[in-house]
């Protein structure tokens, strides 16, 4: 891999020598449990970081965490709250169910539309924040992160995200540092799927052949709203403005309003806000 090139007056020299010891460390530990921690600890001579997390979507079932440094009982709790529940509003799992390709993503980029834009979460644990990159914060979770996700497709069906965050205030990531994770990608995904194979995909054997997410989705509002409009609420769920779910639909923006409107009406609520707390209230717990 040749890193040479790069020169962002932003970005922090790359520390080769150092990405060169990380990955000794790892091969010393290419068949333990603590591979994930290794990995995430040599990132950090290619791209300076505070928080990483590493988290594998299923199809529509909660996600894995197959690693956090997220020490501060706070922010524990925020990991919790996550795949407890805001997961299925996150960006990044909603790309995952399109199939998202290997790939060194910003947030604001997998974020489909502005869908958070004046509402209130606090029911389902997350809060309006504009600060924040998607809108929101989940209940718990640091604030004032920027995150960048690494997406890696570890079998059909199933991807990972490692996410690597830093403060705001310690200034953005710079389009070299994503240059570098990216030429770093086979080396991230090949340790990745060996970690899956080895320790990771003896979980699907507890996961239900439907997911509490599909069953909610598919019956939502079904006994109550016509097959269009369930149609359009599934997609407002799925963080699609009125233009997207048009495009999607194949109809027009005053008909999306129309279906949006009797929606709403026959579930008694008058808001989007109201609508994910009803969904999220439909979820069945464990």
């Amino acid at each position: 891999m040749n890193f040479s090139s790069y020169s962002d007056n932003n970005a922090k020299p790359l520390d080769l020598a150092g990405w060169h010891l990380a990955l000794a460390a790892i091969i010393e530990v290419l068949d333990c449990d603590r591979l994930p921690k290794r990995l995430v600890a040599a990132l950090t001579s290619l791209v300076p970081f505070e928080l990483a997390a590493v988290l594998v979507y299923r199809g529509r079932s909660r996600p894995l965490n197959l690693y956090d440094n997220f020490e501060l009982a706070h922010g524990k709790q925020g990991i919790a709250a996550y795949i407890e529940n805001t997961y299925v509003l996150n960006p990044f799992y909603q790309a995952s169910q399109k199939q998202l390709a290997d790939g060194v993503y910003r947030m604001r980029d997998l974020a489909p539309d502005a869908f958070f834009e004046s509402e209130h979460y606090r029911s389902y644990r997350a809060l309006p924040k504009h600060s924040e990159e998607i809108g929101y914060l989940t209940d718990d979770w640091p604030e004032g992160l920027e995150e960048i996700d690494i997406a890696i497709n570890l079998a059909p069906g199933i991807i990972c995200e490692l996410s690597i965050y830093r403060s705001h205030s310690a200034r953005g990531f710079a389009d070299d540092e994503l240059m570098r994770l990216s030429k770093a990608l086979p080396v991230i995904g090949a340790l990745l799927r060996r970690y899956w194979v080895k320790f990771g995909a003896g979980n699907l054997q507890a996961t239900p052949p439907d997911s509490r997410i599909d069953k909610s989705f598919a019956t939502f509002g079904s006994s109550t709203l016509s097959e269009r409009e369930c149609d359009v609420v599934q997609l407002i769920l799925r963080g699609h403005s009125s233009e997207s779910i048009g495009l999607n639909l194949r109809i027009s923006l005053g008909t999306v309003k129309t279906h949006r409107k009797n929606a709403y009406a026959k579930l008694g609520i008058s808001s989007q806000s109201e609508l994910l707390s009803l969904f999220l209230q439909s979820l069945p717990r464990d």
